[in-house]
Order: structure tokens, then sequence, then C-alpha cells
């Protein structure tokens, strides 16, 4: 892995600092082209599975970022492994964005979804930042059981659908609707309602991306660890 090449690709992203002739050489060596967009995608997992990739880059112990050509991500997903969570940041000359992206995708992944691309949730980021508070429903969060919040979201993901849901899980039909009046006798908000859902949705995203902002610094972190009186040539 380019650990220090990437450190100062994010260091310029960052700052949006001019592109030094120093940097432009080495983005050339090592195949960079720095007038094309390109895609992060942030793995989560056991590191010693993770494929290696020069453009690549540890955020921690369990979480490793890959910058990525537009056309080299769906080979790169294709090849991981099973038991490898992966999250999707769009197209971007500044891969900073594009790594937060990423982050953020990658903490709604699930045993059922092992790749969350951020194109497909970004509208979910802005409904966590919003100012949308549902007290009564965070207050019951920790009463209802991982298993029947991820069926909830199966199910919502699944434009409602109770067959598609239980097909996916896989349980029967009757088990979905089980937890889905469990979450319904706990909160008082019924999923199968239409009405219902916003409140439900923000409170379970908000708690799956509620380490998002640590990870956010920890990203800035080795971005600040090349601030000009640090910054390695």
């Amino acid at each position: 892995m380019l650990q220090n090449f990437m450190t100062q690709w994010l260091y310029i992203s960052d700052y949006d600092t001019a592109l030094d002739q120093a940097f432009i050489s080495k983005a050339k060596i090592n195949g960079v082209d720095l007038e094309q967009r390109y895609i992060a995608v942030v793995l989560s997992g056991d590191q010693r599975r993770m494929p290696e990739h020069r453009l690549a880059l540890n955020l921690d112990v369990k979480r490793r970022i890959y910058v990525l050509s537009v056309e080299g991500v769906q080979p790169f997903l294709d090849a991981l492994s099973p038991d490898i969570f992966a999250g999707v940041g769009g197209a971007h000359f500044d891969i900073s964005t594009g790594i937060k992206e990423a982050l953020f995708a990658v903490l709604l992944t699930n045993e059922f979804e092992r790749v969350v691309i951020f194109n497909r949730v970004g509208y979910l980021y802005d409904l966590v930042k919003s100012d949308l508070v549902y007290p009564n429903v965070a207050a019951y969060y920790e009463r209802i059981d991982d298993e029947t919040w991820l069926t909830f979201w199966e199910y919502v993901q699944h434009m409602s659908s109770t067959k598609e849901t239980a097909c996916l899980m896989p349980v029967h039909p009757k088990t979905i609707v089980y937890r889905l009046n469990k979450i319904c006798a706990t909160t008082g908000l019924n999923p199968k309602q239409g009405v219902n859902l916003l409140p439900l949705i923000v409170t379970y995203v908000r708690k799956q991306t509620a380490c998002f902002e640590n990870l956010v610094n920890e990203l800035q972190s080795l971005s600040d660890s090349l601030l000009p009186r640090d910054k390695v040539d």
C-alpha cells in the first residue's frame, strides 16, 4: 500500500492545496491521473481477508480505504471475500468527499447487504443530519433486539413486502409480521403504515451510523498529520 502517497493525496483534497510538481510526478509514477474522477471504497472486517491494492490506506484495525478507477470498482467488489463488507462512494476528483460517503455507506451494511452504495442511500445522510428528532422512538430503541430492527430495515428496503423480506432473511412471512408487530407494540408506531416509517427509519439509521463522526475525525487526523510543519516529502 502507498500509505504516504495516499495520506498526501487526502491532505491535498481536505485542504484544497495547490498541486506541486513533486506530487504530480508521484501520482504519475503510481498510475494516478489527477484529471480523472475516482471512487472510494471502504472495507470493513478482517484486514487479513482484504485484497492488497496500491491505492489503499488503513483507517483503523477493521477498516481499509481503497481508491479505484470508475471501471475498476465492480471487478474489485466481485472478487471480495464473502465475509467482508463494503461501502462505495460516488465518483469525485475530491477523494476526501468520496471516502466520507463510503464510510457512511459501510455503516449501513449487514449480513444481507454486504455492499452498500452511497448514491442509493445518500438521502439518509441528509435525514440523519437534519433537525428531525424522535425522542420517544429513541428511548425505546434498546428494548427491541437487533434482529427485529434488521428485519424492519430489510422490510423497508424491499418496498414493504413481507414476502420478499421473508425470502431474503430467510424466514417464514409470519415471522416478519411478528417482528414488525413487536416494533409497533414497543414504540406505538406501525411499520406497515407509511406515515409511521420516517421516525423509525431516522432512528434506525442514526443508531447504525452513530460512530460516523468519530470515523471522520480519524480520517481527518490522517490528513492533519501532513500539515505543513509535519509534511513528508
